[in-house]
């Protein structure tokens, strides 16, 4: 791999032209914060994964956790290690070469080396055993399983989809690189073209020049109940990264214009999916990349690389703040909204994973159940929200357990949840659905707030689900959830109009 082509003078149509073409090559250049699902936990990576933007997290049996492997010790100026015969020459990252390049994106960022960076060339196979180590350390034991029931629950992912191994497969052919802020190393594939070589030194150059002034690892660490404010971070950091990197390659970032980004990430991601990819997860696998580019591109147009330097000293608190600028020169908060409450289930009902949805991950599952545009809009009336996942075990059958899933929302206005509303009856009507896998549905809105229950169903071993609760038992535990507090805190006007 070499640095040919970096920081180039080119004139403004080939720009333009190599602007299109960098941004249409996301997913193979994937790289990720921990699986863009698993909510940008650690790993900063270099192309969409998801957040996480997708909903929960959740707590299960090791069983299905993916095998950590042992991780060996980043090597400055390695040549491939793991799967395959690759030519050295071409796979070789040498000291000299990243210091170049690490100037040449320091200067177009505006940010100081304040120390190298190592790095390690690896076969796409020992990459992402590395990935699932990160993963093993980072996110507590269950989570992904949680997360794979509340997105089940809500008809986003398929009932029996493995979720977990989906998300690996997703991964592993796309992964091109990813810098790891625990051991300060970036680490790149060994299989990439000059092009996607190029793009991926210099993307991941720029997640080594934040980790060294902003400390990525602990900004960036995983949190129970705070799966929206580090979906917010997440996009930051992409978004700079994506904007810098454009700077290195083809002059600026101003000649790739938003919304095109947004049409070729979401093309290259489609057509790269694996075959059974939900749509969901294929969203959130770009949404820190397309949102995070517009809300850096927005500060630049504003105040340069400064009002970005600014938006690290004060993180947005939000993804509402992040996709809403003005959401953000406010800092408006989000409304507070209990944990919802299951004792209409009966005993044995315990709440296992609680988190905030926010709006970039609400706008990603309405686009489940509705056109983008009907999505974007019913989503931009999010004021707060808080959803749980419950778990009932069966004492006669260690093997069986119930789940289960109340979600509260609160929105800006009682016209903000109507259109919400609009959304949810699309998908699922008025009353509720009793479903053979998944058990019941239903959810109502009255004013500004909305709730939605679904479940309980039942597994068993983690297998087939089977309905195991009825729509009268939903419409109680509707009204209980309904009843939850959901109170809006100083500055923030819980009446106000759209967005």
């Amino acid at each position: 791999m070499t640095e040919r082509g970096v920081g180039g003078e080119r004139g403004a149509a080939s720009q333009h032209g190599a602007a299109t073409a960098a941004a249409a090559r996301p997913a193979r250049r994937a790289a990720l914060v921990a699986l863009a699902a698993l909510a940008a936990a650690a790993l900063v990576g270099c192309a969409p994964p998801a957040a996480p933007a997708a909903p929960p997290r959740a707590q299960a049996p090791s069983a299905a956790r993916p095998a950590a492997s042992a991780a060996a010790p980043p090597v400055e100026g390695a040549g491939p290690v793991g799967d395959g015969e690759v030519d050295e020459e071409e796979a070789r990252l040498t000291k000299e070469e990243v210091a170049r390049v690490l100037a040449r994106v320091a200067k177009a960022r505006g940010l100081p080396v304040l120390r190298d960076v190592r790095s390690q060339v690896l076969g796409r196979g020992e990459i992402l055993q590395r990935v699932r180590a990160h993963v093993e350390r980072e996110i507590p034991e269950g989570v992904l399983d949680h997360q794979r029931e509340a997105l089940a629950a809500l008809e986003l992912i398929p009932a029996d989809y493995d979720f977990t191994g989906g998300m690996y497969r997703l991964l592993e052919g796309r992964i091109a690189g990813f810098y790891e802020p625990e051991d300060q190393t970036m680490y790149l594939v060994d299989d990439l073209s000059e092009s996607e070589a190029e793009e991926t030194l210099a993307h991941e150059l720029v997640h080594a020049l934040q980790d060294q002034s902003f400390s990525l690892g602990e900004l960036l660490r995983f949190k129970a109940g705070d799966s929206d404010r580090l979906a917010a971070t997440h996009a930051l950091v992409e978004g700079e990264a994506m904007s810098a990197m454009f700077d290195v390659l083809v002059g600026s970032a101003f000649q790739m214009d938003e919304a095109t980004l947004r049409k070729l990430v979401a093309l290259s991601t489609a057509l790269s999916s694996v075959g059974d990819t939900p749509l969901v997860l294929q969203e959130s696998l770009g949404a820190p990349y397309t949102d995070g580019f517009s809300f850096v591109q927005g500060l630049r147009r504003k105040g340069g690389w400064a009002a970005v330097d600014a938006a690290w000293r004060a993180l947005p608190e939000t993804t509402e703040q992040l996709l809403h600028p003005d959401k953000l020169a406010a800092r408006e908060p989000a409304v507070e909204v209990a944990v919802p409450t299951a004792a209409a289930l009966g005993p044995g009902f315990r709440v296992v994973f609680e988190d905030v949805m926010g709006e970039q991950a609400l706008r990603i599952s309405f686009a489940a159940y509705a056109h983008s545009e009907a999505a974007i809009g019913a989503a931009a009336g999010w004021g707060g929200d808080r959803f749980a996942v419950l778990q009932r075990d069966d004492a006669q059958d260690p093997a069986r357990r119930e789940f289960a899933l109340a979600w509260r929302l609160r929105f800006d206005s009682a016209a903000d949840a109507a259109e919400a509303g609009k959304v949810m009856e699309r998908r699922f009507g008025k009353a509720c659905q009793r479903r053979p896998a998944l058990g019941p549905i239903a959810w109502t809105a009255r004013g500004s707030d909305m709730a939605i229950v679904a479940g309980p169903y039942a597994r068993r071993g983690g297998g087939e689900a089977s309905a195991a609760g009825t729509c009268a038992g939903a419409k109680t535990w509707l009204a209980e959830v309904m009843k939850g507090r959901a109170g809006a805190p100083a500055g923030k006007q819980a009446a106000g109009g759209k967005k």
